[in-house]
């Protein structure tokens, strides 16, 4: 009868320790939650009043552009220590350097003048392309890139289906000077006769 009156009092020594230890609990949580409150309420009216003293605040006047003043306008001097950066250069050739080798051999079609040669075809030969000239007398010649023809040291450019581009060298005043000249393709009329090839 001891024992069982002995486990008693332990179970409600226990029972009143675990219930004072949870009310205790409570309380601190209580007055933990209160004093919490009342920091973050008095942090949002400190934040509440410096947003009312900042929108309060005179508002400061936008300062003007500055005005903008043209600079004066630069002319390069055309000189040639002195260049424009804005113009390519230009690198011009002497009328030495543009003089024509008069010591290399004469081609045939060198003995006429340009206006006396006709284009009037062409051939295709191993890759190469020939132009097809009728010279005076109904004589053909083929001729082709690098070769030179007329009086006034005329070199052959370019062939293509319809023109030859040529080159030809002559003096102005004295001096060199280089003109392109485009020799169009000939067609010959219906009755026109037939033209001799070249041997």
């Amino acid at each position: 009868m001891a024992k069982v009156v002995q486990h008693l009092f332990i179970r409600c020594g226990l029972y009143a320790a675990t219930k004072s230890f949870l009310l205790w609990s409570i309380v601190g949580l209580f007055f933990t939650t209160t004093i919490l409150s009342g920091c973050s309420s008095s942090e949002d009216e400190e934040l509440q009043r410096y947003m009312h003293e900042i929108k309060t605040r005179p508002s400061l006047p936008i300062e003007p552009i500055p005005e903008f003043k043209p600079q004066p306008k630069f002319a390069y001097p055309e000189n040639e220590n002195r260049r424009s950066p804005f113009k390519p250069i230009v690198i011009e050739q002497t009328s030495e350097q543009l003089a024509p080798n008069i010591n290399r051999p004469k081609q045939p079609l060198e003995a006429f003048p340009l206006d006396a040669l006709k284009f009037v075809g062409l051939l295709k030969e191993n890759g190469t392309i020939w132009g097809l000239i009728s010279q005076p007398g109904g004589l053909i010649s083929r001729v082709k890139p690098g070769d030179y023809m007329g009086k006034n040291f005329g070199q052959i450019l370019s062939i293509s289906q319809d023109t030859m581009q040529i080159e030809e060298t002559v003096q102005v005043n004295g001096k060199w000077e280089k003109k392109k000249i485009a020799l169009k393709l000939h067609v010959a009329p219906a009755d026109e006769g037939g033209e001799k090839p070249a041997q």
